[in-house]
């Protein structure tokens, strides 16, 4: 076998890469022959240097994480979930007799049927919100923009039809339950799009590539 050979097999050996006969061939070559032995360990040491070596330090990116992720939380004395619960119920009170007796409002029947079940639909997000917090960021966008379409609808009606505030102060529990659900989420948004943590700092970005 020649040296070359020899060589191309032991970096071959060293990835694992050669048949038994092969490794016996240049194990044999290797044996008799000073050059390639020294190539050999040379090869071994490169080998050991480039498999153990330590670690790269990696930055601690707990604080910047859970900072980012606002997950929910319960508020003070955990009194935002109780809320959101009590909103719940009023709203599955107030949406029950227009999805069953399909009256609300002197509206048509098919319509407060639907009205009815909208509500009762959102009662039971705010409900299931306020017994699995976690969950709650996923209803958020959702709401959002059922209650948000409601009060500019609301806000038509009021000036177009000339409609007494008063008679629609029955949205006030879907404003109030959209605000509790956006602060069980973890109120995101506040103080977070801009980048900031609670104490004003810029959060530290991880460049993988670094």
């Amino acid at each position: 076998m020649k040296c070359e050979l020899a060589r191309d097999l032991l970096s071959a050996v060293t990835d694992g890469e050669t048949t038994s006969e092969e490794t016996t061939a240049v194990a044999q070559h290797v044996e008799h022959c000073s050059a390639c032995s020294s190539y050999s360990e040379r090869l071994d040491v490169l080998d050991r240097q480039i498999r153990i070596r330590p670690a790269e330090p990696v930055p601690d990116l707990v604080s910047a994480v859970t900072a980012r992720a606002r997950p929910a939380r319960l508020g003070r004395g955990g009194w935002l979930r109780p809320a959101l619960a009590w909103i719940a119920l009023v709203m599955f009170a107030q949406s029950i007799p227009a999805l069953i007796l399909g009256n609300t409002a002197g509206t048509d029947e098919h319509i407060a049927r639907h009205l009815g079940a909208f509500g009762v639909a959102l009662a039971i997000g705010f409900a299931f919100s306020a017994w699995k917090p976690h969950r709650a960021f996923g209803l958020l966008p959702f709401t959002a923009a059922l209650v948000g379409t409601t009060l500019v609808s609301l806000g038509a009606d009021i000036l177009g039809s000339g409609r007494n505030p008063l008679s629609e102060s029955v949205h006030l529990t879907e404003l109030i339950g959209l605000t509790l659900l956006w602060m069980i989420s973890g109120s995101p948004g506040w103080r977070g799009w801009r980048g900031r943590s609670d104490h004003g700092r810029r959060l530290p970005r991880f460049d993988p590539l670094q």
